[in-house]
């Protein structure tokens, strides 16, 4: 008889689906190079007996191990001394083999840009180096790409969760390990046997900045917003859309309802735009609350300056900030200011320079290397799993509803090439994979389907019947040209991409000039045949908002149009790929989550729905000088903002 299926509840709750995926801290740093990780091979002798390796809590255990420790090269040995044949979940100590792993990628991410300072995207990294010294008073900035679209949690769009994040919080953050620790939550949620109900507790010491509470009226008032089909809803449907209802328990404690068994309920509401204003400020200001958001945040809003700035003043009742991180609160500056710049690198690289921000995320090679050299800066790279850069493709678009011209880009793209202003060519390139290496959910099988060979790339356009013209561009049998559109929205691989298709494939590329919050609102539209784009996350659930057939036609970053009938933001019956991610968050079996993302990353690449680039690290400026404290993203890439002090004198 084989080992038993089940899982202790806490061991589930610890993070969702990061605690499921086990070795997430490897996974997270192995974006940042190509390691090599030594496998093991560990031998055990256990009847009944089921192996999970993770540090959880466990009530059960009642065998005895004796662990012989040698190096991570060679065989680790493990005797079971005593085995019953009651259910147990034993723990293997793996924290050895974490750190050899996580000391070899550094090492070699240093060599690639010597001077940037790497860590796990799960890391709080002292800024400048140094032990934490707050300091009250002054004004510490920050920047954000565009200007907001507007601070009302239910219906806010395009880069707002940047600057939001000074004024709102989240029920759950991600903390060390990327386990969901609670924030405005007291503790971690109870699920029912059936899987279909979450009972989450709240703090009962929260208020908002008109110093009204949060409670569960509050909660709930927020949540029918964010169900309201009637309201015309931003970002937040993306992380509510698994939630059917929502329920008072009593005063401090909400009950979520679901209509399916959901595995990452707690990465829903763990992510950046399921926030909550103030029922009161909802009430009483209406519309004005899109420019004056009350929420529970370390600051409230003093000043938003379109496209020029947002600034925050300290709300002193703030005591709450998350337990993994030193400040709880009050927080220290005086002021926070938002300065509002755009995606041009090298023009956000000379502001910082200058003095006009202390912090700022920068990903243009050239820019954040000269800066690294500066012994006054500190630059703080910072690595993720997830799907690292990429290229989603329209595959109901002509040409590329032809999946010989979209098989034909993932062949003849120099990746290397293509990336070298973003990283300067030093990232290990990802030809065939959507899935940075160290996802949980990466499909082998899918690493097989394309390499990098323009040759083969021409051939399938000349067998498709695309014949290059005296211009040098390829042609349809009925005279059109095969060209694509890919808007210049200061995208540091937009030029470079439009000369190496160019040259290696004849398809033309088409590049015009445009600001974020049009291109945004054209390309869920689908207006363009492809952007570039990446996103963080620990396993192969990071597929579902960018491929599920609900997510086209609603705001986010969805622009494959794979499967998709043209009803927005509505699935499509019957999707192959719909019923793969569905499965998956349905799925309490980390064994069987893993194979459905697998399936469902190598069915994507078959239909050849994006062009993988780089799995790379970004790297965050900044100015030891004017700002100190711990930088902390998350999968999210969004600052503590309490967490930050001004230096200067």
């Amino acid at each position: 008889m084989g080992p038993s299926k089940s899982l202790s509840r806490r061991k589930l709750l610890r993070g969702g689906a990061a605690a499921l995926a086990g070795g997430v801290g490897v996974a997270a740093l192995a974006a940042c190079g190509e390691a090599e990780v030594v496998e093991k091979t560990v031998t055990v002798t256990v009847t009944e007996v089921k192996e999970v390796v993770k540090e959880v809590p466990v009530e059960t255990v009642v065998t005895k191990e004796v662990i012989k420790e040698v190096p991570v090269e060679t065989i680790k040995e493990v005797q079971v001394e005593k085995v019953v044949t009651q259910e147990v979940i034993r723990e293997v100590e793996v924290q050895k083999v974490v750190e050899r792993v996580v000391e070899k990628i550094v090492e070699q991410a240093a060599e690639r840009a010597p001077g940037i300072d790497i860590h796990n995207l799960d890391s709080a990294v002292n800024i400048g180096l140094k032990p934490w010294d707050p300091k009250v008073g002054g004004e510490v900035s920050y920047m954000t790409f565009g200007n907001p679209t507007n601070f009302d949690p239910a219906t806010w769009g395009g880069r707002t969760a940047e600057p939001a994040n000074m004024f709102y919080e989240l029920l759950y953050n991600y903390g060390p390990g990327n386990a969901i620790l609670p924030t405005l939550a007291s503790d971690l949620p109870e699920v029912s046997d059936d899987k279909l109900s979450w009972t989450v507790p709240l703090r009962n010491d929260v208020v908002f900045h008109d110093e009204t509470p949060f409670d569960a009226d509050a909660m709930i008032f927020n949540f029918d917003r964010f169900l309201d089909e009637e309201l015309p809803r931003g970002h937040v449907v993306r992380d509510i859309a698994g939630i059917s209802s929502v329920e008072k328990v009593n005063d401090f404690t909400v009950r979520f309802h679901t209509d399916q068994p959901q595995a990452f309920f707690l990465k829903f509401i763990a992510h950046q735009h399921v926030v909550f204003a103030s029922p009161k400020a909802i009430t009483e200001m209406g519309a004005e609350l899109d420019r004056h958001p009350v929420g529970t945040g370390p600051f409230k809003m003093l000043e938003w300056e379109d496209d020029v700035k947002i600034v925050g003043e300290r709300f002193d009742h703030w005591a709450w900030g998350p337990s993994y991180l030193p400040n709880q609160g009050p927080a220290y500056p005086d002021r926070m200011r938002s300065q509002i710049f755009g995606f041009n690198m090298t023009d956000n690289a000379q502001a910082f320079e200058a003095g006009e921000v202390d912090i700022l995320l920068n990903w243009s090679f050239a820019d954040y290397k000269r800066v690294s050299e500066n012994p006054k800066y500190h630059v703080i790279g910072f690595a993720a799993p997830g799907m690292g850069q990429y290229m989603p493709l329209h595959t109901q678009l002509w040409p590329l509803d032809d999946l010989a011209v979209r098989k034909a880009l993932l062949f003849g793209v120099d990746r290397r090439t293509v990336t070298v202003r973003a990283n300067g060519g030093t990232a290990p390139t990802n030809i065939s994979n959507l899935l940075v290496p160290g996802t949980v959910g990466r499909s082998d099988a899918a690493g097989q389907l394309y390499t990098y060979d323009p040759a083969k790339g021409s051939a399938l356009l000349d067998e498709a019947g695309y014949a290059l013209g005296e211009d040098g561009f390829r042609y349809a049998p009925d005279g059109r040209k095969l060209e694509i559109s890919y808007p210049d929205r200061g995208d540091p691989v937009v030029e470079l991409f439009k000369l190496d298709v160019e040259r290696s494939l004849g398809i033309q590329v088409n590049i015009p000039k445009m600001d974020e919050a049009t291109h945004r609102e054209q390309a869920q539209d689908g207006a363009f045949h492809t952007t570039w784009i990446g996103v963080a996350g620990p396993n192969g659930d990071v597929l579902y908002d960018r491929f599920h057939t609900s997510f086209y036609g609603r705001p986010g970053r969805a622009y494959s149009f794979f499967e998709w009938d043209g009803v927005p933001a509505t699935a499509t019956e019957g999707a192959k790929i719909d019923g793969l991610l569905d499965s998956a968050r349905a799925s309490f079996d980390p064994d069987e989550q893993r194979a459905l993302w697998e399936e469902a990353e190598l069915y994507l690449m078959e239909n050849a729905v994006a062009i993988p680039l780089v799995h790379d690290y970004l790297p965050w400026l900044s100015n030891p000088d004017r700002i100190g404290g711990v930088l902390h993203l998350g999968i999210d890439y969004l600052p503590s903002y309490g967490q930050f002090y001004s230096t200067q004198e």
